[in-house]
């Protein structure tokens, strides 16, 4: 989605500003669904073509075993051998893309639901006096480019999501269902084809488990049984190949409350991610240290660095380098962030949070 953002110091009132991002983002969504809905007459397309495929296959499989006890040739055998391989591959496909269908049809649901809303959001901002609004100030507008961005930020990671289900662990299950099926059909005729078949559904079922389980992960890092510390080592260990990051961890480790803990994790994630793919550094250091009645997170890297200033004055109207993410997030837990950077200086991020369990 490429709606602008817009000030709402520069709108000229609060209301004004908050109606154009409602219908900024009710565009946005009208886009969106346009999209989709192509997508979803593609599908339709592309599936009734596999029903008549599929459809031709079988009209030519089964007049392939009404002559195959009279012409039991070499060359029919194989014939038919071909067409049950079709058929098979087409069966495959027609599950993809019902797959497919679904998850379209689902965001499009949610999508007009949320368009209602916005629109009925739309109208009743419309009907406030104008006298009744105040002027803004400077941290109302970053909260709502905040606000803004973090919708924004949310819809692109909902959409991957979707997208990493889709295509590995629903893709791996429909083949599973699929060998399951062939399991059945051939059992009494076939075993050893059988054999097979069980064996590939058992492989598929465990690829989708373990798919399924890196997906919820990413969603998901920090449980009962791995704390901070822990999420952010299998962080690191899933971007090796993005360059070089080192993990030091300063005190005892302990357990932080789950707010507090989960927005440390975030925000170091988020400011390891900008270094690595803006900084183009050679190293990066990430500290966790765990103090008396506090936790401090730093990321530090010898890259291109920026001008925190000429940033910071920026934000509001651009996207930044979610700082402001960052710092709406620290604050949500009585924490804060500072950004220490230049350029060709490296970069380094501070996150303090308080832990609201320790004893004074």
């Amino acid at each position: 989605m490429t709606s602008g953002h817009i000030d709402v110091r520069v709108a000229g009132a609060p209301i004004v500003g908050l109606r154009f991002h409602l219908d900024s983002r009710a565009a946005d969504l009208d886009e969106l669904a346009a999209e989709l809905e192509r997508q979803l007459i593609d599908v339709g397309a592309q599936r009734a073509n596999v029903l008549v495929r599929l459809r031709k296959v079988e009209e030519a499989r089964m007049q392939a075993l009404e002559v195959l006890p009279a012409m039991a040739s070499p060359g029919i055998i194989s014939e038919i051998a071909a067409t049950f391989a079709e058929g098979l591959e087409m069966s495959t496909e027609l599950t993809r893309l019902e797959t497919r269908s679904e998850g379209i049809r689902a965001r499009l649901g949610d999508i007009t639901a949320e368009q209602v809303h916005l629109r009925a959001m739309s109208r009743q901002l419309a009907q406030v006096p104008p006298e009744s609004v105040a002027d803004p100030n400077q941290r109302a507008s970053r909260y709502s480019q905040a606000a803004r961005q973090i919708y924004e930020i949310a819809d692109v990671e909902h959409a991957e999501t979707a997208r990493l289900i889709l295509e590995g662990p629903m893709q791996r299950l429909a083949d599973a269902a699929l060998e399951a099926e062939l399991i059945g059909t051939t059992l009494a005729r076939e075993p050893a084809t059988a054999v097979g078949a069980s064996s590939r559904c058992r492989t598929a079922a465990s690829d989708a488990s373990e798919q399924l389980g890196e997906v919820i992960a990413g969603l998901l890092p920090l449980s009962e049984d791995r704390g901070l510390v822990g999420a952010i080592r299998d962080l690191l260990a899933a971007w090796t190949e993005r360059g070089t990051v080192l993990l030091h961890v300063l005190g005892s480790e302990r357990r932080l409350p789950p707010l507090a803990e989960i927005a440390m994790y975030r925000i170091m994630e988020q400011a390891i991610d900008n270094a690595l793919a803006h900084g183009s550094p050679q190293r990066v250091d990430v500290i966790v240290s765990f103090l008396p009645r506090l936790a401090v997170g730093v990321v530090k890297d010898d890259g291109d660095g920026f001008d925190v200033s000429a940033t910071d004055a920026r934000m509001g109207r651009t996207a930044g380098f979610g700082l402001i993410q960052m710092r709406e997030r620290a604050a949500l837990v009585g924490g804060r962030v500072q950004v220490r950077s230049g350029l060709g200086l490296g970069t380094e991020v501070r996150v303090t949070i308080p832990d609201s369990r320790a004893t004074t």
